[in-house]
């Protein structure tokens, strides 16, 4: 299988898929419901904490009975830093970028 991983940010469109058989049943729930588990996570950024994400910044997120789908219009949130986030190995992950 050829995967393709990279760093999709500021794109106009972009997807990835991941295959369920890669990932537990926790992971799944949190992908499909990332923004609010998102929340969870904080960031540093200088010497204050924020939340990394706005609730208008979501994926489309599909689960098939083999995978897990994610696709948006506008790449504002970052699900790559929110799967490696959540343990996802990098080298599970198919993503595509269609800018």
């Amino acid at each position: 299988m050829k995967i393709k991983i990279e760093f999709i940010t500021n794109s106009s469109s972009a997807s990835f898929t991941i295959l369920k058989k890669n990932l537990s049943a926790v992971q799944v729930d949190l992908i499909k419901n990332h923004i609010e588990e998102s929340n969870n996570f904080l960031i540093h950024r200088g010497p204050q904490r924020e939340i990394y994400n706005s609730p208008g910044d979501g994926w489309r997120i599909i689960e098939t009975d083999d995978s897990i789908e994610g696709d948006t219009s506008m790449d504002n949130f970052d699900m790559h830093w929110f799967l490696r986030k959540i343990g996802v190995d990098d080298n599970h992950i198919e993503y595509y970028d269609h800018s």
